[in-house]
Order: C-alpha cells, then sequence, then structure tokens
C-alpha cells in the first residue's frame, strides 16, 4: 500500500511543481494613436537609416536620392515587411508543434467500499493508470514535412516582399524624377511660346502676319499650359506614390530632390540572350520557390490525411491497490477508427493540391511573359531614343542656322524663336524616352530578379533590426 500510495501521491504533488514553470499570457494592446505617431514621426534624415545606408555602400551625398538609397529607405520603413517576419516567425514555431507526439495521459482513482471484503484488510482502493498514444502510418513525420515546407513558403514570400517593396519603390522613384524632368520641360516650352507670340504679336501690330497666324500662336500658349497643369498633377500624383511606397508621410518627400540611377538595365539586353534571361528569372525571383512550397505544403496535407487512414493506438499502463491487494493493469484502445477510410478529405486534398501544381505554371508564365514584355519595352524605347537623339540633332543644327540668319540680317527674331522652340519640344521628347528606358530597365530587373543596372541591393541583414532599430530611434 505504501508504495502505490507514495506513487499517487508523487504524481499529484508533481502538478503544482511543473504549473511554476508554464509561461503566462501577457497582454499586448495596439494603440491607434502610437501607430499614428510613430508613422508621422518617420523622417529620411533618420541617423539610423543614414548608417544602414552607408552599410551598404550608398551613402547620401549632398540631398539627391537615386532610387536604390529610396529602395533601402523602404525597407526600413515598410511594416509590410514586419507582417511578413512574423510570419516567419510563427512558421518557425509551428516546426516544433509539429513534432511533438501525443501528450500522455495520467488518471487516479480512488473508491471505498461499503465493507471489507473478506480476507481484506481496508475498503479502500487505490488505481493509478496512463495513456500513451503510439501514432501509426507516419503521422508525425508527414507534420513535420510539411510544416518546414510552409516555413520555406514563409521565407519565400518574405523575400518576395523584400524584392517587390525594392522593384516597387525604385520604379516610384523613377516616375517621380520622370515627371519632375517633363515639368520642367513644359515649363520652359510655354515659356518660350509666350516669347514667341509677343514676337508674333509685334509683327502683327506691323501688317507682317495675318490674324489666324496669331491665333494659331495664342493657342499653342494656352495648350502648353495645360501640359504643364497636367504634368505638374503627374507630378504630384508620383510624389504620393513615392510616398506611400516608402511608407513616410507625404510632405517628407513631396520636396525631396532625386537622382538618376547611373544607367539603365536595358544595356544588358544585347548581351544577354532571351533564354538566360528567363531561366535567370524562374531561379532567381522567390515568387517561384513560394508557390514551389505552397505545392510541398498541398502535398503534405495529402501525406498527413492517407497516414490517418491508420489508426493510432493507446497503451495504458498502471498499477492498482485493490483493499490491500497490489494489481498491475495494461490496457490497449483505439481512439479512433477511421471507417470510411478518410476518402472525403483525402480526394479533397488531393485536389488542393492539383490547384497548387498549377498555380506554379501559372506563376511561371506571368513571370516569362513579364521577361518577354520587359525585353521587347527596353529594345522599343532604346530605338526611340535613337530616333528622338536625331531630331535633337536636326532641330539644334536648325536652330544654328536660324541664328546665323540672324545675324546676318536675313531674318528675324521670330524664325530664331520659332527654332528654338522646335528645339525645346526635341530635347522633351528625348528626355521622355530617357526616362522610360529608365523605367523600363527597372521593369526588367524586376522581371528577371537581378541587378542588371548595378551591384544588389541586399535585405538580408537589414531585415531582422529594422524593426527594433526603428522603435528605439523614434522613441
Amino acid at each position: 500500500m505504501s508504495r502505490a500510495l507514495s506513487g499517487i501521491l508523487f504524481v499529484l504533488a508533481s502538478q503544482p511543481a511543473a504549473c511554476a514553470r508554464y509561461q503566462h499570457y501577457v497582454a499586448a494592446p495596439i494603440s491607434p494613436i502610437d501607430e499614428a505617431r510613430e508613422y508621422s514621426a518617420r523622417r529620411l534624415d533618420d541617423p539610423t537609416l543614414a548608417r544602414i545606408l552607408a552599410a551598404h555602400g550608398v551613402p547620401i551625398e549632398g540631398t539627391a536620392w537615386d532610387s536604390r538609397q529610396l529602395a533601402l529607405a523602404a525597407m526600413y520603413f515598410r511594416p509590410d515587411l514586419t507582417e511578413a517576419e512574423r510570419s516567419l516567425a510563427a512558421a518557425r514555431a509551428g516546426e516544433i508543434t509539429a513534432g511533438v507526439r501525443p501528450y500522455p495521459s495520467v488518471t487516479a482513482t480512488a473508491d471505498r467500499a461499503a465493507k471489507v471484503d473478506e480476507g481484506r484488510s481496508t475498503p479502500w482502493s487505490f488505481s493509478l493508470t496512463t495513456g500513451i498514444t503510439l501514432e501509426l502510418g507516419g503521422k508525425r513525420g508527414a507534420r513535420i514535412s510539411r510544416a518546414r515546407a510552409f516555413t520555406l513558403g514563409a521565407q519565400l514570400r518574405l523575400e518576395t516582399a523584400a524584392w517587390q517593396t525594392i522593384s516597387g519603390t525604385r520604379r516610384a522613384a523613377s516616375t517621380a524624377l520622370a515627371t519632375e524632368i517633363d515639368l520642367a520641360d513644359a515649363r520652359a516650352e510655354t515659356a518660350q511660346l509666350r516669347s514667341l507670340l509677343e514676337l508674333l504679336r509685334s509683327r502683327y501690330t506691323e501688317g507682317q502676319i495675318a490674324r489666324a497666324d496669331l491665333a494659331r500662336s495664342e493657342i499653342d500658349v494656352q495648350t502648353a499650359g495645360v501640359v504643364v497643369t497636367q504634368a505638374s498633377r503627374a507630378r504630384s500624383d508620383a510624389r504620393s506614390v513615392l510616398a506611400r511606397e516608402l511608407a513616410v508621410p507625404l510632405h517628407r518627400v513631396d520636396q525631396l530632390p532625386l537622382a538618376a540611377d547611373p544607367r539603365s538595365a536595358c544595356a544588358a539586353v544585347d548581351s544577354l540572350p532571351v533564354d538566360t534571361m528567363e531561366t535567370w528569372a524562374l531561379r532567381t525571383l522567390p515568387v517561384v520557390g513560394a508557390a514551389l512550397a505552397d505545392y510541398t505544403v498541398a502535398d503534405g496535407d495529402l501525406r498527413l490525411l492517407i497516414a490517418q487512414q491508420y489508426p493510432d493506438i493507446v497503451v495504458g499502463p498502471g498499477i492498482a491497490w485493490a483493499q490491500g491487494v497490489q494489481r498491475w493493469i495494461v490496457s490497449l484502445g483505439l481512439p479512433s477508427l477511421p471507417t470510411d477510410r478518410n476518402r472525403g478529405p483525402i480526394a479533397e486534398a488531393d485536389a488542393h493540391r492539383a490547384v497548387r501544381a498549377a498555380r506554379v505554371t501559372v506563376v511561371q508564365d506571368s513571370i516569362l511573359a513579364a521577361v518577354d514584355s520587359a525585353i521587347a519595352s527596353c529594345r522599343h524605347v532604346r530605338y526611340e531614343i535613337t530616333v528622338t537623339d536625331s531630331l535633337v540633332r536636326a532641330s539644334a543644327e536648325q536652330l544654328r542656322l536660324a541664328r546665323s540668319a540672324y545675324q546676318r540680317g536675313e531674318t528675324g527674331k521670330t524664325e530664331v524663336a520659332f527654332a528654338l522652340v522646335a528645339l525645346t519640344r526635341a530635347q522633351r521628347a528625348r528626355n521622355q524616352a530617357v526616362q522610360r528606358a529608365f523605367l523600363d530597365g527597372i521593369a526588367l530587373e524586376s522581371a528577371t530578379g537581378a541587378s542588371l543596372s548595378g551591384p544588389p541591393i541586399r535585405w538580408d541583414d537589414l531585415l531582422i533590426p529594422r524593426d527594433s532599430t526603428r522603435r528605439n530611434t523614434h522613441e
């Protein structure tokens, strides 16, 4: 009796001690006001951000920001990357959960007979039994395999979010710079058209031109004013997009000076075969790996459901002390019997796996189409630059001839003004083509997953400290 009773008392007494080692719930409330205050405090002259940029080899020189510097700033500020990081942490914790074996159960009972049986010394009976579940069919291995695939998918989705942040920010920065240049060109053209209009008014007063010629010039000035208004609106919209990509208030970037990238990635189109860039994209872009990881997760679901066709066995060894007589107990049990062999869930999981397989094909096809489209755009814009270069040279020559004729007294200022307007329009067309080349180059890099215009932007060592350093900076 003493041995059995001691065992029962030990099990009962060990539970409070085990509870002392349990984790305790800690509330983590979210304050929208604090989040809004933190958003308003973000600024591009953050000293921590400056150190990160210097560590990545793109320090701020002067006051102008290029697209690579702004991409790293977005990596520092964007909260959706923090969400992806925490999803990865949750997936890694899920691996621990998947590897846990079924917990054993312990049951202690005590009962007292109404009267002592003949030959027994006490009316009391005690028992202590346990239940140990033995999983069959490879269920634990299937859970672990699925959890690891889920973690890999979370890691690749984090890398996808980082790459999309880089590409989106660089595209927004290049668009903002393009609208800035286009607005300046539109204003310059408007100013020259107004000067031309004044000259034409003088000639109209002198009776040298008809009223219809003057009216056409007036309409040109009004049209140019509309173009300036549209360019100004495009510039404002582009700055708003850039602020959203950076996750900073608009007033932080509304007047931010921007610098052009050293060169466009479109320059690499002729040196790299199309199939090389397509293979590069399929092997480099993390979105492909994420789709494959999702397929592996679906395959793990199917594997687990197939394993669940096999019932588990519960072994229950125990000890009993019945009215002074010690006894040993061994029991076997089946907690559940899948009489339908899990046919429905298996068929559903098999269909989900087929869906994920089709999704891999969709992702790959979209990437190949994006690469082809980016290459075609790069080739077209390079031809456009060549054509506009010729136009600028021809317009510059025409201006030179007009000025020479004016100096010789053969023509007036009006002809020079006309030639100057033509040159300004040609330069604006060329600037637009050049800026499109930068945008198309960024689209090519985004489609291929490769840095073709400069050194790659590293983000793996930026993701981990970003959240903590940002909090310390603004506290």
